[in-house]
């Protein structure tokens, strides 16, 4: 198995199949409230089975390849996305589900091993993203994996949305 790493994180595909345990993380993420805060969303209030027969049907999408995130004993931590796939980009969305596990850099390693994998294996020249100007510790784990903010604008529910993106080669700092 060459899943994309870094750091202490491996991020599994979800085409590699969800241990039950994944699963439940995964439920129990977007069902949580001030998960879905932070992802400018409503918690999940969807039956277990339903959720799941919508997560398989989603991975069949061309445009999104989603992963869980393991931490280094490969316990759950969260998902991250990379979606609007096309030969050039795509955009990427995470949610550490963990919050015991927030602040502490987790977030910051996954999201290089995605860069690692979108601009190594994938051959994409530009990943992008947006998040809320208020979130703070998102926005320092996207700086420290090398996002640079390139705007602003208001976005849904009337919030200020940072808008950033990081090129292939380009240098971090």
């Amino acid at each position: 198995m060459d899943w994309p790493r870094y750091g202490r994180v491996t991020l599994k595909p979800f085409g590699a199949g969800l241990s039950e345990e994944e699963w439940k993380g995964l439920y129990e993420t977007f069902r949580d409230p001030e998960v879905a805060e932070w992802n400018g969303s409503s918690p999940l209030r969807t039956p277990f089975w339903l959720f799941k027969r919508f997560v398989l049907a989603e991975m069949r999408r061309k445009d999104r390849l989603a992963f869980v995130i393991l931490d280094e004993r490969g316990e759950y931590l969260g998902t991250l996305e990379l979606y609007d796939l096309t030969p050039e980009e795509a955009t990427l969305g995470i949610l550490i589900g963990r919050k015991d596990r927030w602040g502490q850099g987790y977030g910051t390693e996954a999201v290089r091993a995605a860069l690692s994998y979108a601009f190594g294996p994938l051959g994409l020249t530009r990943v992008k993203l947006r998040t809320f100007a208020h979130n703070l510790r998102a926005r320092r784990a996207f700086e420290k994996a090398g996002f640079r903010q390139v705007g602003l604008g208001l976005g849904p529910k009337g919030r200020e949305d940072v808008y950033m993106e990081v090129i292939r080669g380009q240098p971090e700092g």
